[in-house]
């Protein structure tokens, strides 16, 4: 799969990522096309709650040049009823996703929490060439409840196609944030 290859370079082909400059080091650490793609649901920004969480992180960013991102992420779990000590291993048990799945909306409750925190620790990436160590974390938990079978199957169907692809590119998220 092209999108998966290794080396590919955003700033040949654009000069803008949503209407901001990426940092040069975000790009030779997400050097993969997936990761760029804003048209694709399965990628990290392929979605409306991706884009609004990425234009939301770049304008706190300038308003709060001085203030821990950790903070960005405590006012995002709190719009969403959670404190920080809430968002922890238990959210990628199956039995606690099942139990949104099944009881609450799952598209409002999981779904966008997770594009929004996803987009925001990887626009952090994209405009400061890092991800802060204290938020590594939450984007991490929320990438691996969207590896979660019964999330992929909620979110993508009988397409296991896409669900195949939505993994890989999952994984490749992990190791991007590792690297960031």
């Amino acid at each position: 799969m092209e999108q998966l290859e290794k080396g590919y370079n955003y700033l040949e082909e654009n000069s803008y990522f949503f209407g901001e400059v990426p940092n040069k080091r975000a790009v030779k650490v997400a050097d993969y096309k997936f990761f760029w793609d804003a048209t694709d649901e399965l990628t990290p920004f392929g979605c409306e709650e991706a884009y609004i969480a990425f234009c939301e992180i770049s304008e706190w960013l300038n308003e709060n040049p001085k203030t821990p991102i950790i903070e960005c992420f405590i006012w995002i779990l709190e719009s969403w009823d959670l404190e920080l000590e809430d968002f922890n291993d238990e959210i990628i048990e199956s039995e606690n996703i099942l139990k949104i799945i099944q009881d609450l909306d799952f598209y409002d409750e999981l779904m966008t929490l997770d594009y929004t925190i996803i987009a925001t620790g990887f626009g952090q990436l994209i405009l400061h060439g890092k991800i802060d160590e204290d938020v590594k974390n939450i984007i991490q938990l929320s990438i691996l409840r969207q590896m979660n079978s019964h999330v992929l199957d909620a979110f993508l169907g009988s397409n296991e196609q896409f669900k195949y692809e939505r993994y890989l590119y999952l994984q490749k998220l992990l190791e991007i944030l590792e690297d960031a």
